[in-house]
């Protein structure tokens, strides 16, 4: 029997698993054809084991042995056993719960079988015939209420928005007609409705009218926009020890301002940012009576005042290291942060103490800074001190930092010594456009910082002087997948703008070398050197290029990749030689970032080089 143009209802088939859509009471359901069974008149009366066999397309075999009776009870035969007689009237309901099944991925004149065969064990045998399956022939969607005023008001958002819901519609005329797609379409409107100004979006009716002969349906959906909802004013819980302005000052919500899922989301994320907090909720929950004034509920939980965290590690470029830091959150009852760390490494020994402002309208922060670090590297021991007064402001996706820094570094060696200090006016700019600033797979980040000053000569052994200076530096990193690979690539590159006879501390150098430079080379060990001692230079490129791909698809966390980098420092481009890294590596793309872990080989100086690291860098 023929059942055509009836509307798949929204009532769930007792005889389903549950969600499934059933056929309309309109419809009238041929009875099942009855199933080939033994005489159970006869039949033992004890528990029975049987073999499954449903010869059908993959998915709809997969759905049949997961949701039918007769396979759901042969999996549990341990714990809920049945007699033959019993597995007979299953065998005897499966086709129309076959049926019922297989309508839901669009196949509305399936014909099923199911056979009980003699054997030891007994054979249970289902074939489905599905015939066509349907797809939509005509599609018409609706929106009502304020959100289509607007839009016939020639409101240039309204218009966009209502654009958008169209044609992001997941079940477009020619489409298969599945019940999953059914379901994705029609959240996916609601969704893209109650994201953008209209919260309160609701379907007032939907209708997937199906023509079984065709094997088509017809789709008529209309939603009810319901009133554009507006934020109102910041309602502030949890706070004991911190003003409310440092919530408000991350706010990018204002009063008046439509409602907006991602401005809540965003807000959300600043404020855990600020690192006061141990968890925030930041909610709208609109009503008709305040659509034009919801209440933006913000509630927090605050972190200790104070933190204290001992550290042990090791880096692949300055060696094993022991850390203590210490964290106050609000020093002296003011609105700041104070940060202090003591670095014990092998080839690494530092000082740190940070002060930071908690946020300040526009997003800034006020900071200040001291740190005392000695290093060394391809052998030469550098001694510095730097202090550093600025400001700092972070939005979505740019980060902006501008400060004077006053440092002193000495360098020696075994036949130098060098001396000289700097004041500088900076500019450090950062801008990301990546899927996840955690774990990258596509998009682009840049990062530039350029700086003036002068440097002031105290003594050394090279022969420079005081004198004004500039120095810039860029660099850019791509991610792209590339089917199922993940690629990377990265161009880098500084320079020192000076007279040649003015001195630029060693820490304004550049120096190449090490992991995020040019693997297969020790740490800063690329770039001019006097007396064997690597001093740095005042030009620097590097690049790399890099593919990943998962192990196994089980494991996509887990990769293996190749790489090549190039790149060195030198005294002017004229002097530029590039050394080549090459290599293999396994990453695992961990909660926190990154780890990667990678064997190269220096083609300069032929030998392999361990490296490691946790993190992006930008």
């Amino acid at each position: 029997m023929t059942r055509s143009m009836r509307p798949w209802s929204e009532r769930v088939a007792a005889a389903a698993f549950a969600g499934l859509v059933a056929v309309g009471a309109s419809a009238q359901d041929s009875s099942p054809a009855p199933a080939a069974v033994d005489d159970t008149a006869t039949a033992p009366a004890g528990p029975v084991k049987w073999e499954l066999r449903v010869d059908a397309s993959e998915p709809l075999r997969a759905m049949l042995l997961r949701y039918l009776d007769v396979a759901r009870f042969q999996r549990d035969a341990g714990t809920e056993s049945i007699t033959r007689a019993e597995l007979a009237r299953l065998v005897a309901a499966t086709p129309a719960q076959a049926r019922t099944l297989i309508e839901t991925e669009g196949y509305f004149e399936p014909e099923v079988k199911a056979v009980l065969e003699d054997g030891s064990p007994p054979v249970v045998r289902i074939e489905v015939q599905t015939g066509p399956q349907a797809t939509v022939r005509r599609l018409r969607l609706e929106v009502q209420g304020e959100l289509a005023q607007r839009a016939e008001d020639g409101e240039a958002g309204a218009r966009s928005l209502l654009d958008r819901v169209q044609a992001e519609w997941a079940l477009p005329v020619g489409a298969p007609f599945r019940q999953p797609d059914w379901n994705t379409a029609k959240g996916g409107t609601l969704a893209a409705l109650r994201a953008d100004a209209y919260p309160l979006a609701t379907w007032s009716g939907t209708v997937a009218q199906v023509d079984a002969a065709q094997s088509s349906v017809n789709i008529f959906a209309v939603a009810d926009s319901g009133p554009r909802v507006l934020f109102g004013d910041l309602q502030i819980e949890g706070l004991s020890r911190y003003r409310e302005n440092t919530i408000r000052n991350l706010s990018p919500i204002s009063p008046g301002q439509p409602y907006s899922e991602k401005a809540l989301l965003d807000f959300q994320e600043r404020i855990a940012k600020a690192g006061l907090f141990d968890s925030v909720s930041v909610a709208v929950e609109p009503t008709l009576e305040q659509a034009d004034a919801a209440p933006v509920q913000v509630r927090v939980r605050e972190l200790p005042k104070q933190q204290a965290t001992v550290g042990v590690g090791v880096s692949a470029d300055t060696g094993p290291r022991l850390t203590f830091e210490h964290l106050h959150r609000r020093p002296f009852d003011l609105n700041w942060q104070a940060k202090s760390k003591l670095e014990l490494g092998r080839d690494k020994q530092g000082v740190e103490f940070d002060f930071t402002s908690h946020p300040k309208p526009g997003f800034y922060r006020n900071l200040a800074s001291f740190s005392a670090t000695r290093e060394e590297a391809s052998a030469l021991v550098v001694t510095s001190q730097k202090a550093r007064l600025g400001r700092t402001q972070d939005t979505e996706r740019i980060e902006r930092l501008y400060y004077l820094e006053w440092q002193r570094a000495v360098g020696r060696s075994a036949d130098l010594v060098d001396r000289s200090m700097a004041l500088t006016a900076n500019y450090e700019w950062v801008w990301r456009n990546l899927d996840s600033n955690l774990l990258p797979t596509r998009g682009v980040s840049l990062s530039a910082k350029v700086g003036a000053g002068r440097s002031f000569m105290v003594s050394g052994d090279l022969d420079t002087g005081s004198g004004w200076f500039s120095i810039g530096s860029g660099r850019i990193t791509g991610y792209y997948p590339l089917g199922s690979w993940y690629g990377q690539a990265r161009l880098e590159a500084g320079q020192v703008f000076a007279r040649s006879d003015v001195s630029v501390p060693i820490t304004l150098l550049f120096r190449a070398g090490g992991e995020n430079s040019v693997r297969g080379y020790n740490y800063q060990s690329l770039g001019p050197t006097v007396d064997g001692a690597q001093v740095g230079g005042r030009v620097m490129a590097t690049t790399s290029l890099e593919l990943a791909r998962p192990f196994s698809k089980k494991s996509p966390a887990w990769l293996g990749a190749v790489f090549v980098d190039a790149g060195n420092a030198a005294e002017d481009w004229d002097g530029m030689k590039l050394a080549l890294g090459y290599g293999v590596g396994a990453r695992w793309r961990s909660p926190v970032g990154p780890l990667a872990l990678d064997l190269a080989y220096g083609h300069e100086t032929r030998k392999f080089r361990l490296h490691f690291s946790v993190g992006i860098t930008f």
